[in-house]
């Protein structure tokens, strides 16, 4: 190993020892800046393909976030919600078009009621998982986060050269539920829900656009749901989740911005690199290499 490296690693130890070591507090630590920098972590990651839950353990654990029982859930349950917000001002177009098809019936009834299905279709894999299986899946665990990264990686690298010609209203009930399965993979910290999307997606033939489009539309009931499960199950700190929740808001929309752009304009190679350096430094870290 260089001096290069080697100065490089010291110097991210000594990091992580230092917000380790700034004073808790009895039973949490989640201060402002603590919060913050989860907020522009979950924004950032819970749309750029290399799963928000994976950065989220790994961030949380190396920068000494500390929270009794189920409060370290709740608290990234909070920041789901937030994003949650970014993806409607994105796709607000497609919701108008729903809500004006199916209940003011207005606009294309038809389209309406089909993106609904298919919405509802891609929603029961992960909702029936997530029911489940919610429980036994670790969100502490750094090196499952670290190790499934690379499940991640390889994904994105496959998906680079994958494209079609299909368009959303051209997918069926089995389509939809095919693409459904890979977001119920997602549950699992590490595992990227909009790599696994976009991948199912583009397996079954959509063009890129309409992959990336779709995938931003099947968030919204995940997001809302696991938002809703947590959310009030634990007594946290006010202004921190307040300041954490408005940066995964911001984040959350240069996060959608980026990962369209990334899958039209060929990135998804260089987010695959990514995904394998950070798992790599993860598990060097956490004592699983």
């Amino acid at each position: 190993m260089t001096q290069t490296s080697e100065r490089s690693l010291a110097l991210l130890k000594e990091a992580q020892q230092y917000w380790s070591q700034l004073p808790r507090r009895k039973g949490s630590v989640l201060d402002s800046v603590r919060a913050a920098l989860l907020g522009v972590v979950q924004g950032l990651t819970e749309f750029i393909p290399v799963s928000s839950s994976g950065h989220l353990t790994i961030v949380s654990t190396f920068f000494g976030v500390k929270l009794e029982g189920q409060q370290l859930r709740v608290f990234f349950s909070i920041l789901h919600l937030a994003t949650l917000l970014a993806v409607v001002v994105f796709t607000r177009r497609d919701i108008a078009m729903i809500i004006k098809g199916i209940f003011c019936k207005e606009g294309n009834r038809e389209q309406a009621k089909s993106l609904l299905l298919l919405l509802v279709a891609a929603t029961i894999p992960a909702g029936l998982a997530g029911v489940l299986f919610k429980d036994y899946i670790d969100f502490s665990g750094v090196r499952l986060a670290a190790t499934l990264l690379f499940v991640t990686a390889a994904v994105l690298w496959l998906s680079e050269k994958l494209s079609g010609q299909r368009i959303l209203f051209d997918m069926d009930f089995r389509s939809a539920l095919l693409i459904g399965l890979f977001q119920a993979l997602a549950l699992f910290p590490g595992i990227s829900r909009s790599g696994m999307t976009i991948f199912g997606a583009l397996i079954i033939g959509l063009r890129r656009d309409e992959a990336v489009r779709f995938s931003f539309l099947m968030s919204l009931p995940i997001i809302l749901a696991a938002g809703i499960l947590d959310a009030g199950r634990a007594q946290l700190p006010a202004v921190p989740v307040i300041l954490g929740s408005a940066l995964a808001f911001v984040s959350g929309l240069f996060g959608l911005w980026f990962l369209k752009r990334i899958v039209m304009k060929g990135g998804l190679r260089a987010v695959s690199i990514y995904c394998i350096i950070v798992g790599g430094i993860s598990l060097f870290f956490a004592g699983g290499v």
